[in-house]
């Protein structure tokens, strides 16, 4: 039985904009978390560690990884940099910004993203993973988001 992976050698960390609402934060997060697994190659998938959680009944109920996933905050400018750094070092990185939330009107959020700088969009979070010593250097600066 495995309880926490106290051998972790590598983690996940989304960082999300203490300034955008909570509700974008909540879908950023999980659209996050969503892209790191979908765009990882089999490797990072495995040292994503993932391991199946079962009720009583024996129902499969979640698969968890045991890796650290720590969910930090900072500012708009800051994800920005963090993403771009990470997309620079070779992390596997994603961001979620304000082109890619659905606001109840009709767009084409793939167009609007396409065509859209980066530098004119509200970042709602970034997401890295890779290992805790390399990711570490480039987190440090963000406190834990509460």
């Amino acid at each position: 039985m495995v309880s926490v992976n106290k051998e972790a050698t590598h983690k996940f960390v989304i960082v999300l904009n203490e300034k955008s609402p909570v509700g974008k934060l909540l879908s950023a997060t999980g659209q996050l978390a969503m892209s790191l697994y979908h765009e990882a190659t089999e490797q990072q998938r495995s040292q994503m560690n993932f391991v199946p959680l079962q009720g009583p009944s024996g129902d499969s109920l979640i698969s968890v990884s045991t890796c650290s996933f720590v969910v930090l905050k900072g500012t708009g400018g800051q994800l920005l940099t963090l993403y771009l750094k990470a997309k620079e070092l070779g992390f596997l990185s994603a961001i979620f910004t304000s082109t890619m939330s659905y606001n109840g009107i009709e767009e084409d959020l793939i167009l609007k993203t396409a065509t859209t700088p980066l530098s004119d969009v509200e970042p709602y979070g970034a997401a890295l993973f890779g290992q805790i010593d390399a990711v570490h250097p480039l987190t440090k600066k963000f406190s834990v988001f509460k």
